[in-house]
């Protein structure tokens, strides 16, 4: 109600008071409609807008139904991106653990196999995925 008053204080100098318009130029003179042709028209326009409302609902639902099945898709591919990080993420203290677990080697000996396995992350996965007897050859 303020914008249309005239009182906009965020953009003031854009307001526009009633003496600004000129109310000279409107048009008293209503126009000469017979009723019973605007009662034909509104039969005509009320039992068309019913079915193009009808339409446009199906036609809408449709559109939402496409973007549902699309932002389905895309979760889903998202979520498969996020588990194949997940799969591939070597966790470096569960590696540290299991190079450690390994007897008849000293710490140094172990440690550098555990630099070693970190900058090379396919051979730690397959280290990773050795049994314990393996792992020790």
């Amino acid at each position: 109600m303020v914008v249309v008053v005239g009182k906009d204080m965020a953009t003031g100098r854009f307001t526009r008071t009633f003496a600004y318009i000129n109310l000279d130029d409107i048009n008293d003179a209503s126009p000469n409609f017979e009723i019973e042709e605007n009662e034909e028209v509104r039969t005509k326009v009320s039992s068309f807008a019913r079915g193009s409302k009808h339409k446009r609902k199906n036609i809408q639902e449709s559109v939402d139904d496409e973007n549902i099945q699309l932002m389905t898709k895309q979760l889903g591919e998202i979520a498969s991106a996020i588990k194949k990080i997940n799969e591939d993420k070597i966790i470096p203290s569960h590696l540290f653990g299991e190079i450690m677990s390994i007897e008849r080697f000293d710490e140094e000996s172990l440690s550098n196999t555990f630099d070693y396995l970190m900058e090379h992350k396919q051979q730690a996965k397959a280290f990773l995925a050795k049994t314990k007897n393996l792992k020790k050859t």
